[in-house]
């Protein structure tokens, strides 16, 4: 009986003393936590998308319970959550420019060649991994989805072989941009019209229209028609400067590859043919 008791004995003797010093532990170094973390935690969306820098709501929090910096901005929220949380901390907050996510990209099943039947896991990274890309074009959208599940919001759908993105469901918070292996989701400032170039190719205009027949071909005529300047082509690849774009339509009128595009709320103008 003893040889069972006396090891009992001790492994209980040990675990007191251990949770002893635990307890010990605890109670020494215990911090008490500002009670501005809940409050603005509670504020805050909760769905820890890391738009905001930090891992998750929680931290958000933390960090502006602390600093008080008017500069920490949670995108998903935009302006009025702003509000809220500077008037909880007594602060004025920085104004925050609303962002939303566009596609750079129209290589749908009817524009992009097709480059190989890919029949395996249904995921864009793997495709790239195996195949490269399902279409001609090596910079377009793979079509396979694997950036919705990213999306906490919905605001992404699978149409026609590519991505597109439902705007008013779109938050702005770019959690789903890192999750495109061709880049062709982009954040942009959210403007009732937003002019974009939705191409991503900068191969040579011949090569271009071998795959997409709405690719960016860098014929500069959108470069010489835009009178703002806004526009330049670098590498067979036009680029808009979204600061000084005045939206006025004039490059999409001379975009014959209708590869500028026009968006905004309920609103959407493409290029003449």
């Amino acid at each position: 009986m003893t040889t069972i008791l006396i090891p009992a004995l001790c492994l209980a003797a040990v675990a007191f003393a251990m949770g002893s010093v635990i307890l010990f532990i605890s109670k020494k170094f215990h911090v008490e936590e500002n009670p501005m973390v809940k409050v603005l935690s509670g504020m805050l969306p909760g769905v820890n998308c890391g738009a905001c820098g930090y891992p998750g709501c929680n931290g958000l929090a933390q960090a502006l319970a602390s600093t008080r910096d008017p500069k920490l901005t949670c995108p998903v929220g935009g302006a009025e959550l702003a509000g809220d949380i500077g008037q909880a901390l007594g602060i004025k907050m920085a104004e925050i420019e609303p962002m939303i996510c566009s596609v750079v990209c129209q290589g749908d099943n009817h524009a992009a060649k097709e480059a190989a039947k890919y029949v395996g896991i249904q995921d864009c990274w793997a495709a790239t991994q195996t195949v490269g890309n399902t279409k001609a074009c090596p910079y377009a959208c793979v079509g396979l989805g694997s950036c919705i599940p990213y999306c906490s919001y919905n605001a992404l759908r699978l149409v026609d072989g590519i991505i597109e993105v439902i705007e008013e469901n779109c938050t702005g918070c770019g959690e789903c941009v890192q999750s495109c292996p061709k880049n062709v989701l982009v954040m942009m400032p959210k403007h009732d019209k937003r002019v974009l170039v939705a191409c991503r190719s900068v191969d040579k205009g011949v090569h271009t229209k071998k795959y997409c027949s709405h690719g960016c071909i860098g014929c500069k005529k959108c470069e010489k028609t835009c009178e703002a300047g806004s526009i330049t082509v670098d590498s067979f690849n036009a680029t808009i400067d979204q600061s000084t774009c005045t939206s006025c339509g004039a490059c999409i009128s001379v975009c014959k590859t209708e590869t500028i595009v026009m968006k905004g709320d309920h609103f959407e103008l493409q290029g003449n043919s």
